[in-house]
């Protein structure tokens, strides 16, 4: 197929493509001028419009607000500024960072144990678990050291 650069095809039987835009583009002009005058299409928009609105509100309230620290390089030496209102979520996170302080602590004093007592052998204190150790000597499948 060759074109002339207009859209326009030197075979027999094959559409003239300027023309099939033309065609189009007119159609989708009315059918917008339609919807444009149609009163019920207004009030569909306009419903439409105000959910996403709604919506955006909503993703927007329940986002954290992180405020800029207004005139921080202006504040006047030995001056702070005002600190964040607590959260309740403080509690929790705090408890959190206590437990993790633990577990690193625990962690630590088992790699420096010399090895003479086994800890996962002992009955597990209130509130722990029993460790799940392989036996020495076995791989993950089962079958023995390879």
């Amino acid at each position: 197929m060759t074109d002339d650069g207009a859209g326009r095809s030197d075979r027999p039987g094959e559409p003239d493509l300027r023309k099939l835009a033309q065609e189009w583009i007119t159609l989708w002009q009315s059918e917008l001028t339609g919807m444009a005058a149609d009163r019920e299409m207004q009030e569909a928009v306009q419903a439409m419009l105000a959910l996403w609105a709604g919506a955006a509100a909503t993703m927007l309230r329940a986002t954290p607000r992180m405020e800029p620290e207004a005139g921080l390089h202006e504040r006047t030496p030995g001056t702070t500024s005002s600190a964040a209102p607590p959260d309740a979520r403080d509690a929790a996170i705090e408890r959190l960072t206590h437990r993790v302080a633990e577990l690193e602590n625990r962690l630590a004093r088992l790699e420096r144990s010399d090895g003479s007592s086994d800890p996962g052998d002992a009955a597990p204190g209130p509130g722990r678990r029993f460790s799940r150790r392989r036996p020495a000597g076995n791989s993950a499948s089962g079958r023995g050291p390879h």
